[in-house]
């Protein structure tokens, strides 16, 4: 098995579904219309070998036996490998997964034809900033102080759930000289 086999864009899709609740092989299907039937049978497959997700429930429908899946919320957290281990090509991959998990959920929010996309939380952005070593160790300290209370919060009245990703992505050609002018 892969070490970033969880990074697959379908098996990230049937973690993002799982991570709603749990859901029945045929809610899997009819919520991913766009994948072969076999092939998302091999991703959950996959999936449940790593222990991602697990089997919570069977019942017999036609003679057959129908599985009810939920995400294994703290098989997930050890799922993702260490990136400090990755190589350039596995991280590659992971960031494809990544936002090809991102855009699927775009996709499916903009085709339901939301009234107010932006007045119901719809943002995304890109800028490019100058930092060095502390300001982006400060930078990632501060969003994780912004999203880990939100991160653990409950569903309740006036409460939407949302997907928040961050990326930082280091442009190539090193860093610059102290001085501008030094060149």
């Amino acid at each position: 098995m892969s070490d970033v086999g969880v990074l697959h864009p379908v098996r990230i899709r049937v973690a993002q579904i799982l991570a709603l609740g749990p859901r029945t092989g045929t809610q899997l299907r009819q919520a991913l219309p766009d994948v072969p039937y076999s092939s998302l049978y091999r991703h959950i497959r996959w999936l449940v070998d790593a222990g991602v997700i697990r089997v919570v429930g069977e019942r017999k429908v036609r003679g057959a036996v129908e599985h009810t899946y939920e995400l294994d919320e703290r098989a997930v957290q050890g799922a993702v490998p260490d990136p400090a281990r990755l190589s350039t090509g596995d991280h590659e991959r992971a960031v494809t997964a990544f936002v090809t998990g991102l855009m699927a959920q775009a996709h499916a929010y903009l085709e339901g034809d939301p009234d107010d996309p932006v007045a119901q939380g719809l943002t995304y952005t890109s800028v490019h900033v100058w930092v060095d070593d502390d300001e982006l160790a400060r930078l990632r300290a501060r969003l994780r102080d912004l999203i880990d209370p939100l991160a653990h919060a409950t569903p309740g009245p006036g409460r939407r759930q949302i997907t928040l990703g961050v990326v930082a992505i280091p442009q190539p050609g090193g860093a610059e000289p102290a001085d501008p002018t030094a060149r």
